[in-house]
């Protein structure tokens, strides 16, 4: 602000010496002389620059001034102490961090020597560096030293300083020193700690009893001692800067290149900041050797380098290998005797076991020690008391245990255990432990239990059933002989032992000599025993291990009876099959073929051989189709069906198939299916002969009502035009004839609508126009007398060139003008589409309309010939009627006629 209003006074005095020259000027010329008047002029202009350069002065001097504070704060607030030493050392000036850092305020510092407060250890150098600047004066130096404050606290401080003059003549002797205290106790602290590191650092690398080595590139930067006695060096010449390999296989045991290993091993390390290898390589005499190394990545220096700690693990790989050896080994074991393994803790009273254990006990256990109480849960209440009374027995005797009892599983079933083991004592002060195993012998039990119901079984059915069991010696001579079926032979249990074999059945020695010889025979052994033939079916097999022979015979008598009458019957039953004159094929629930005679051969050209055994749908796929798999699904349900008109496939001819199904007698499902095929060729001629006889006959007599119909209708038509017709244009002459008046205009018109009405009807009658120019254009004049505002006719007519048989052209036109009839009498249809075509040798009728329908399974009583008559005279013709209608939607009547063959052909 000082600044601003010496400013605006310098501004102020201009203006006033301004406005004094102009007074001046305007003073009359008469004033005062001349000379006067340019004196006091020039005076006064002078007054006024030496109060201007005044004013200059003093904006200076405030300037100075401001400029001169802002140093001071500067000075005195600096990070820094800054202080000026004179010639004889002591402080002359010093800001407050100066005073901050000698830990005293500034005024008893002036006039106190630097040095005092310079650790004793560092004033020699400090003093030599204030002679150095004294003796360079201008020179900027800098020096590091120990300094202490005044509570005796040491701290490191950076002096930088210059030797200075008085006065701006710099080539003056230096008079005093300017000096910049910093303080670097932070920095020194970590200099000494990381040259503290790098000698432990360096000491631990040299001492080490493990490998240390640093890297870079795969090459050995620097190596320790020991890292040079695992690679047999005795020189770190022979290791720094070679590749590692130099000293390393190309191929680790698993296959993969040994510096492929080591660059994915360093580069883990690199992102994560270590990593850990296992690798082989092979010493000097070519064995094996097994190295870990860790490498973790490290600044030298600002150089980026690896850094790996070494040893040889190879006596703990192989004592690993041998452990996991041993422990496979043992797991192996365990796993092939499906054994468990526990341990019960009697401090905490738990129990550690495998997983083994808790699948023996039924699972659903915790992961994990579990207490001996869940143990003792699962156990069967029955054997409870029992075990926990062997194991306190086996803790009081330190003898081992050996028990079996039953789990019963959380699902209810109930499993054998047998658990072994004995008391371990722990270390002095620890209490012992039970180590054990478990296995469980549930099948061994069932096994057991099988054993003994088969025993019983066997020992049922010899005392029950028609069989016999022998043990024999080498020798042949009876062991043991028991069962029922001894009484056939009329002998009792053990009736010959002692006794041999070969003396007592001589017919026996080819079969048992066999058996005796050591290998299993099966034989059947027949006898004749009180006039009776018995038979008996034996297998028999010798027991190494006893040196026994083993015989089991079943008395087969009365099934080999039924096995001969059987025989008999399907001679029998084969006989009539081989000499049916049906083809007859049975086929089982899975439709392969059980039964195929010489018929079916002939009608189907698969001989038997080929065909039984065979899926009946492979071996006439013409036959497999959804509804021939319906049928037989049917007919194994129980019901009887018929397949008529079949085609055969290779032959001329039609069958049909009679499928029957195969019940059991005890009317159980049926078993299968008989199929009879019947060739009914012969037949269906003769029925098709028959019916185009009754056809032909039909059509004779069709023929004859619509000739009759139509001579009738002619001649109603004539007695129409010749009688009725004449009288009525007789009538109308006469009453032309009369005097104009309302009442005979009134009948003329009656006459006029009666004449048109005749004449209507007797074209309807004998429509002269279908003899004289043929259907066609009888058709288009039935169309165009129908008037449109009463009903439009569309008429299509296509093929028609060829002139139809007579009758066959009245038939259509009396067909379509009864239609059009209906249609204008019922349908109440604004349009009416009328299409008549012949393809071939069939000709289509159809008429369509636009009406209000009807239902076409309703009888409705309609005038004319009608619908029945239409369905008549169709069928007469060998044709086809189909009427499709809805209330609403209209109605579509749709023939098709067929055109004789004489015809057809032209």
């Amino acid at each position: 602000m000082k600044n601003l209003d010496s400013l605006t006074d310098l501004q102020n005095l201009r203006a006033r010496a301004e406005r004094r020259r102009l007074v001046t000027a305007s003073l009359p010329p008469d004033a005062a002389p001349a000379d006067m008047q340019r004196l006091v002029q020039e005076l006064q202009v002078h007054q006024i620059e030496l109060e201007m350069q005044y004013e200059e002065l003093l904006l200076a001097q405030s300037d100075a001034e401001a400029s001169r504070v802002q140093y001071l704060e500067l000075y005195d607030f600096a990070p820094v102490g800054y202080c000026t030493l004179s010639a004889e050392g002591t402080l002359h000036q010093l800001n407050l961090r100066t005073s901050q850092l000698l830990g005293q305020v500034r005024q008893r510092l002036l006039g106190r020597r630097l040095s005092l407060f310079i650790d004793a250890a560092d004033r020699g150098r400090f003093a030599d560096f204030l002679t150095r600047l004294w003796a360079a004066p201008g020179e900027r130096l800098t020096c590091e030293v120990a300094m202490r404050r005044g509570d005796n606290s040491v701290f490191f401080a950076q002096i930088e300083g210059v030797a200075a003059s008085e006065g701006p003549d710099e080539t003056q002797p230096p008079a005093y020193w300017r000096l910049v205290l910093l303080d670097v106790s932070e920095r020194r602290r970590a200099a000494d700690e990381l040259a503290a590191s790098e000698a432990r650092f360096r000491a631990t690398f040299e001492q080490s009893n493990d490998g240390m080595v640093l890297l870079e590139d795969h090459r050995f930067v620097d190596v320790n001692a020991a890292a040079m006695r695992l690679l047999g060096c005795t020189q770190a010449t022979q290791m720094v800067g070679h590749p590692l390999s130099e000293f390393w296989p190309e191929f680790q045991p698993d296959g993969r290149r040994s510096m492929t290993v080591l660059t994915q091993c360093m580069e883990r390390a690199q992102r994560h900041g270590w990593c850990r290898l296992e690798w082989q390589r092979l010493n000097a005499a070519g064995q094996p050797v097994w190295d870990e190394m860790s490498f973790n990545p490290v600044q030298v220096q600002g150089q980026p380098l690896l850094h790996a700690a070494w040893r040889d693990i190879t006596e703990r790989k192989r004592n690993e290998q041998q452990l996991q050896e041993s422990e496979a080994r043992l797991n192996m074991a365990l796993s092939a005797s499906e054994t468990g393994v526990f341990t019960l803790d009697t401090a905490t009273r738990q129990v550690y076991w495998d997983e083994r254990s808790r699948a023996i006990f039924g699972g659903s256990f915790a992961p994990g020690p579990v207490p001996v109480q869940q143990l003792l849960a699962r156990i069967h209440a029955d054997d409870t008391a029992r075990v926990w009374a062997d194991l306190e027995q086996a803790f009081a005797t330190q003898e081992t245990l050996a028990a079996d009892y039953r789990v019963v599983w959380p699902t209810g079933a109930v499993h054998h255990v047998s658990s072994a083991g004995r008391v371990v004592s722990g270390e002095v002060g620890q209490p012992p432990q039970f180590i054990g195993v478990l296995r469980d012998v549930t099948a061994l039990y069932d096994a057991e239990a099988d054993l003994h119901y088969k025993t019983l079984v066997l020992e049922r059915l010899l005392n029950h059933m028609p069989m016999v069991l022998l043990r024999l010696r080498p020798d042949g001579s009876y062991l043991e002989m028991a069962g029922a079926g001894l009484r056939a032979l009329g002998i009792k249990d053990n009736g010959l032992v002692g006794k041999n074999v070969f003396e007592v059945f001589p017919a026996m020695r080819g079969p048992m000599q066999q058996v005796l010889s050591g290998q299993p025979v099966e034989f059947v052994f027949e006898a004749e025993v009180q006039g009776q033939q018995v038979a008996f079916k034996d297998y028999g097999f010798f027991d190494e291990q006893r040196q026994q022979a083993v015989v089991l015979a079943v008395d087969i008598t009365e099934a080999e009876r039924q096995k001969r009458q059987l025989r008999a019957e399907k001679d029998f039953t084969q006989s009539l099959l081989e000499n049916s004159i049906d083809g007859i094929v049975a086929i089982d629930t899975t439709g392969r073929v059980t039964a195929w005679n010489n018929q079916a051969a002939h009608y189907f050209g698969h001989a038997a051989a080929e065909a039984v055994g065979r899926p009946l749908f492979e071996l006439l796929p013409h036959l497999d189709t959804d509804y021939a798999r319906q049928l037989v699904g049917r007919v194994l349900g129980g019901e009887q069906v018929t397949w008529t008109s079949q085609s055969f496939t290779h032959r001329e001819g039609h069958y049909d198939a009679y499928h029957v199904p195969l019940k059991p007698t005890d009317g159980a499902a049926p078993t299968g299916v008989l199929v009879i095929f019947r060739d009914v060729t012969e037949r269906d001629r003769l029925t098709q002969e028959a019916t185009r006889l009754e056809l032909r006959q039909q059509q004779e007599v069709l023929s004859a009502i619509l000739t009759t119909q139509e001579e009738e209708r002619r001649r109603i038509a004539e007695a129409l035009h010749n009688g009725l017709g004449q009288l009525l244009y007789g009538t109308r002459l006469h009453l032309d004839s009369l005097p104009p008046s309302e009442a005979v205009h009134a009948s003329q018109q009656l006459l006029n609508e009666a004449i048109r009405t005749t004449r209507t009807i007797s074209f309807e009658l004998t429509p002269g126009i279908l003899e004289d120019f043929g259907l066609v254009v009888a058709l288009e004049e039935l169309a165009k007398r129908i008037p449109p505002s009463q009903l439009r006719v569309d008429l299509n007519l296509h093929g028609l060139g060829d002139a139809l048989p007579h009758m066959l052209e009245i038939a259509v036109y009396r067909i379509v003008q009864e239609l059009l009839n209906n249609v204008m009498k019922h349908a109440q249809a604004q349009e009416v589409f009328v299409q008549v075509s012949r393809e071939d040798e069939q000709l289509h009728i159809s008429v369509e309309d636009d009406g209000v329908g009807f239902d076409p399974n309703q009888p409705v009583g309609r005038g004319g010939i009608g619908l029945s008559g239409i369905r008549t005279r169709v069928g007469l013709l060998g044709g086809t009627l189909d009427i499709q209608s809805h209330a609403g939607h209209g109605t579509g009547v749709f023939l098709a006629l067929p055109v004789p063959a004489a015809t057809a052909a032209g």
